[in-house]
């Protein structure tokens, strides 16, 4: 392994070795660990993965790790996270590690671009090879831009065994507007672990924000980035007061100071700064959900936005712009409250005053039940994970020895 390397592998992994016992090993590739929701939903698979015997490294093409949970997790579920910056190095460290690693799968979470590290992969040999598309963004503005992203989708073609979306629309919007044509692909949800949304906290937002008892309690639940839009919170509440309803906004998630400054100048702006607050990043999301009466999610650029996926499951009215993941939440499960993307803070307004009603009309444990029940359980997403890497594997118990028959065992061309 790299130096810079954190965590370690299986003792045995090493030149020449490779996964045994019926295990199998994947190589995971991301941009980065932070706090956003593909990194949040990749480490609550991690448990479920490696109790089904499936070992989880990560490369990461920056040159830090990032505070987030997802590094904390494969560490402690055996794997590891290795830094290779996107530099002329790259290439080949990257085929160095893949000698030395052996992965029965490269999984990558990289767009379009994954096509240069999934055509890696089969130089290097990895039988099963799967880029995952997880946004809906297609602004590619300039001819450089529409080239570079043309050569990158030649090269997944070529390269990809398996092509999967968090939703249609994140295929159609960022693979190809055909890709039901293309065997390849399919629709492979987000999973949700509702175990980590009912965990305690110690913390009561009332008191944190002054709220009172009958002022309407608002939270959205996002990272700082220019597409999460949380500047329109403040005037949506603003809009709040206007129709004669007190309420307060809490915005949990990573901090950004030029966003949390326009939050703050929004917040002046409309008179309604005593009553913003910014928790930044939170270890007891669930906790704090659960104490909301509406959730506002304004984002404008998504594919299947957690901070839907989250508040539905637990019962919660939810406000969201109208995006394509978002209907198609909308499609599986009540609660979501649809505006258009542009819509006057007024307009958003009323939507939250009518979310709130479904909440207090709405049982938690009927909204948990119905969510297990739902295409967006973590087992359903568990389940589809495991198939895929484990289609190209021998099927071979992992307390069987090897026998001179190897009948059962899939031709050279088929690993």
């Amino acid at each position: 392994m790299p130096e810079d390397a954190v965590g370690s592998a299986d003792a045995s992994v090493g030149p020449g070795s490779r996964s045994d016992g019926g295990r199998c090993r994947v190589l995971r590739v991301l941009g980065e660990l932070n706090f956003g929701g593909t990194e949040m939903r990749t480490a609550e698979l991690l448990p479920r993965l490696a109790a089904a015997g499936t070992e989880v490294h990560f490369v990461t093409l920056s040159d830090r790790i990032g505070p987030g949970p997802l590094a904390e997790a494969a560490v402690r579920q055996g794997g590891s996270v290795i830094p290779i910056p996107l530099d002329v190095r790259f290439p080949l460290r990257f085929l160095r590690l893949l000698r030395r690693l052996r992965p029965d799968v490269v999984h990558v979470d990289c767009a379009n671009f994954s096509g240069v590290l999934l055509c890696l992969a089969l130089l290097g040999r990895v039988p099963t090879r799967v880029a995952h598309f997880r946004g809906d963004d297609n602004q590619h503005r300039n001819l450089r831009q529409r080239a570079q992203r043309w050569v990158w989708r030649q090269l997944l073609r070529a390269s990809a065994t398996d092509i999967l979306g968090v939703s249609p629309s994140a295929l159609t919007c960022g693979y190809h507007r055909a890709w039901r044509d293309d065997p390849r692909c399919q629709v492979v949800l987000n999973g949700l672990d509702l175990d980590r949304l009912h965990r305690p906290t110690g913390h009561h937002l009332r008191a944190l924000t002054g709220a009172g008892p009958d002022d309407l309690l608002c939270v959205s639940v996002g990272r700082a980035s220019p597409e999460k839009r949380r500047w329109l919170l403040p005037p949506i509440l603003a809009g709040l007061r206007d129709q004669g309803v007190d309420a307060h906004v809490v915005l949990i998630g990573p901090s950004d100071d030029n966003d949390e400054a326009r939050v703050r100048a929004a917040a002046a702006e409309h008179g309604v700064a005593d009553r913003v607050h910014l928790l930044g990043p939170r270890d007891d999301v669930g906790g704090l959900l659960r104490q909301a009466d509406v959730v506002v999610h304004p984002s404008c650029l998504e594919g299947l936005p957690g901070g839907v996926l989250e508040p539905i499951a637990l019962g919660i009215g939810t406000v969201a712009a109208d995006l394509p993941g978002v209907r198609f939440i909308d499609e599986h499960l009540p609660g979501v409250t649809i505006v258009d993307t542009d819509a006057a803070p007024a307009v958003w307004a009323a939507a939250v005053a009518s979310a709130a009603a479904h909440t207090m009309a709405t049982d938690p444990d009927t909204a948990g039940r119905r969510f297990q029940s739902s295409p967006f359980a973590i087992e359903a997403a568990v389940e589809t994970h495991l198939a895929i890497y484990r289609r190209r594997l021998p099927e071979i118990p992992p307390s069987v020895p090897v026998v001179k028959n190897r009948s059962r065992l899939p031709a050279a061309s088929e690993r």
